[in-house]
């Protein structure tokens, strides 16, 4: 693809919002998910989802940044250089009187990155905590340790208020919602990985009788053991079972971004998504990451697929492929792709050229922007940030 602008790529009908940021516009649609069950509430739009869509000449240009010290006006001078206007912050810049300041001087928006059910310091206070596989075992991989969405309510309580005085002390224009799903190691999933090898979670006894009750299904009272209920579940209520933790999440999102919202009625919601298409091993964004679009977008203003193509071992061609996907079921939300910069849990490098191509196809239609992985490693590299300028400016 010849190199070409950033306005040229995204079109002016791309064009988002980005200190006044635009809330979601549409519903979606839902034709593959079973209906819920009696008595089951799916989650509700807040009111102003619908209510208003404003436009701003400017698509998102972020990079995702975890620490930084002070003073900081070199960096926001560099961010000036290279048209940067986004910034995905962790707690602690956000709680940095300073560099808050300095972003809203420079005019870069905030969206604060609040991991949700990825809780290693939770789980090691509390290993009851654990949401459980099919076979029964804590859901951990390497890093990845996953606190159970249902059976954590205590911790979830503690989460929602905490996001509460997060927005209300650091006044984010976005919360940005990481880890809002079901555990899976999606970063190591190949494109050849058997879907049945994928872990399916919750299966604590807590679970269970929840969906037991919600969908009105009986485990068989013979069947011992998780092992044997789970496979009994998957078997035989697979599509009920999927539907049920999808509302799982939705709700999480709804309550969580209430909190937020009471905080600071102005404030914007991104929810960070696993980056499978819809009919990705067997429908596994549903089945297995609980993350159901169409029923996600109507409670977001961005919805942001993690799409490192590099580390999944996926063409560049491949990320606009799931920012088509995605934007298809989401009714209109923005949707804003997030790519790699360097290599990661692979050995083999991602070249500029590569790291060229990819931004390319994450900046077009209907892409509102692109949010890079991170800063640390587009700071370390003057060839990927000489690419950068190429194509944003």
């Amino acid at each position: 693809m010849r190199r070409t602008s950033i306005i040229a790529i995204l079109g002016s009908a791309a064009l988002i919002p980005l200190l006044i940021l635009a809330p979601a516009c549409g519903k979606g649609s839902r034709d593959a998910a079973a209906p819920p069950a009696a008595g089951v509430k799916a989650p509700e739009a807040p009111p102003a989802a619908a209510a208003r869509h404003e436009a701003d000449p400017r698509p998102v240009l972020g990079v995702k940044i975890y620490e930084a010290s002070p003073p900081f006006d070199g960096l926001f001078r560099l961010w000036r250089e290279l048209s940067i206007n986004t910034l995905f912050v962790s707690e602690a810049l956000l709680a940095n009187g300073d560099f808050r300041a300095q972003a809203r001087t420079n005019g870069l928006a905030l969206f604060l990155i609040y991991p949700v059910f990825q809780g290693p310091e939770a789980l090691k206070a509390d290993p009851g905590l654990a949401a459980i596989t099919a076979s029964g075992e804590p859901a951990r991989d390497e890093w990845v340790e996953f606190v159970c969405p249902t059976k954590g309510d205590e911790f979830l309580e503690h989460r929602i208020e905490h996001l509460r005085s997060l927005v209300a002390e650091g006044r984010p224009d976005v919360v940005s919602l990481d880890f809002i799903r079901y555990f899976v190691f999606w970063e190591k999933v190949a494109p050849d990985r058997a879907p049945k090898s994928l872990p399916q979670t919750c299966f604590c006894p807590l679970c269970m009788r929840l969906f037991q009750n919600e969908f009105g299904v009986e485990i068989p009272a013979d069947l011992a053991g998780t092992a044997g209920k789970a496979k009994w579940i998957l078997e035989a209520h697979a599509d009920e079972w999927a539907e049920w933790k999808c509302l799982r999440i939705a709700r999480t999102v709804e309550r969580l971004s209430a909190a937020a919202r009471q905080a600071d009625p102005g404030v914007k919601v991104n929810l960070h998504l696993v980056p499978w298409r819809k009919g990705d091993f067997g429908g596994a964004v549903r089945s297995v990451a609980g993350q159901d679009a169409a029923l996600l977008a109507p409670l977001a203003d961005y919805l942001s697929p993690m799409a490192y193509h590099h580390m999944v071992r996926q063409t560049p061609a491949w990320v606009h492929d799931v920012v088509e996907d995605l934007s298809a079921q989401a009714g209109g939300v923005p949707v804003l792709p997030s790519i790699q910069v360097v290599e990661a849990y692979i050995t083999e490098p991602l070249a500029a050229a590569e790291f060229e191509a990819a931004l390319e196809q994450a900046l077009r239609p209907p892409s509102k922007g692109v949010v890079l992985w991170s800063w640390d490693a587009l700071s370390k590299s003057p060839e990927k940030q000489a690419v950068w300028k190429r194509l944003v400016h």
